[in-house]
């Protein structure tokens, strides 16, 4: 009976450009679960991209944050109250890796992460927890704000 998280880019926002004008951004952002240990490839359960740029690049100046739309991708994570531990996987880890010379970074979080969890009775759900990340260059600073629910558990 895993816990079902919703993953989701909300914002890119364009911090600092050093270089003036418009930044053009491009990369890819995914999420993966591990069963023991989000620092070691071998231990990777699952992997699904979560925003490609389907479009080409997204141009953004310094201080400016462009809204992203797109369905949110979800991640099954152990829900031990509810299946033995060994079932599902204990973390999820995302973030992406972008274009000009910005590299990679990951944040990781347990299956006991306190998310908010949609309201599938009614009412209005509370909104997703944020989580930025922050790509720095000696130039260009950039933060991409990921939001994270739970939908359900099964």
């Amino acid at each position: 009976m895993p816990k079902i998280i919703h993953v989701r880019l909300q914002k890119i926002s364009c911090d600092s450009n050093g270089f003036g004008g418009k930044v053009q951004l491009a990369g890819d952002t995914f999420g993966a679960t591990f069963q023991n240990n989000p620092d070691d490839p071998a231990d990777q359960r699952d992997r699904k991209s979560v925003f490609p740029f389907p479009n080409g690049p997204i141009s953004l100046s310094e201080g400016e944050s462009v809204p992203i739309t797109m369905n949110a991708v979800a991640f099954s994570l152990s829900a031990p109250s509810l299946e033995p531990p060994e079932l599902s996987p204990k973390f999820l880890k995302f973030g992406g890796e972008l274009n000009n010379g910005l590299g990679s970074n990951f944040t990781s979080i347990r299956f006991d992460e306190p998310l908010p969890f949609v309201n599938d009775v009614g009412g209005e759900s509370p909104p997703p927890r944020e989580f930025p990340l922050v790509f720095t260059t000696s130039n260009i600073s950039v933060t991409l704000t990921f939001g994270l629910i739970v939908r359900q558990v099964f």
